[in-house]
C-alpha cells in the first residue's frame, strides 16, 4: 500500500503546474474517539494560483488506550482550494495506509475550511469515506500550518 500512495502522489505532482507557491508544515490535535485524542503532523505544497491545488502528506498518531486502540495512519491527499480574502474551503481525495475502526477504507475524502494570514494557516479538516462503505466515523483535524 505504501508504494501505491507514493506512486499516486508522484503521478499527481508530475502533472501539476511547475510553479511552487508554498510549502507548509503543520501540527494539530485530532478529535477524541471514545475519550482518546490524538495528534497530526503534515507536510503540504500548494500550487501558485488564485484557487490552488494542495498536495499533502501526513500522519495521525496512534491511539493506545483501553477504550480505543488505533495504529498510526499515514495519508496522502490532493485537494482543490477555493479562496476569498484569506478564507478558504477545499475538498479532494486521500489515500491511507490502514483500515481502522475510525477510517474503514483506504480511499477517503479530505474536506476543510480555514483562514490563511501571511505564512500562517489555521484550518479544520475532515477525513472520511463519506459513507461510501464500511464504518464512517472519520477523523477531524484542527491544523496549524506554517509556510516557507
Amino acid at each position: 500500500m505504501h508504494r501505491a500512495l507514493v506512486s499516486i502522489l508522484l503521478l499527481v505532482l508530475l502533472n501539476a503546474p511547475l510553479a511552487v507557491a508554498d510549502v507548509h508544515v503543520g501540527l494539530g490535535p485530532v478529535d477524541e474517539v471514545e475519550g482518546v485524542g490524538s495528534k497530526t503532523f503534515t507536510l503540504s505544497w500548494e500550487t501558485d494560483a488564485t484557487h490552488p491545488w494542495e498536495f499533502m502528506l501526513g500522519g495521525i498518531d496512534a491511539r493506545d488506550d483501553t477504550a480505543m486502540r488505533t495504529p498510526r495512519v499515514w495519508f496522502a491527499s490532493v485537494s482543490k482550494r477555493f479562496t476569498w480574502n484569506g478564507w478558504f474551503a477545499q475538498g479532494g481525495i486521500a489515500a491511507t495506509n490502514s483500515d481502522t475502526d475510525v477510517l474503514s477504507e483506504h480511499w477517503q475524502f479530505m474536506t476543510g475550511l480555514g483562514y490563511r494570514y501571511q505564512r500562517f494557516t489555521v484550518s479544520l479538516r475532515h477525513l472520511s469515506n463519506a459513507n461510501t462503505g464500511g464504518r464512517n466515523r472519520g477523523e477531524n483535524l484542527l491544523l496549524l500550518q506554517y509556510g516557507f
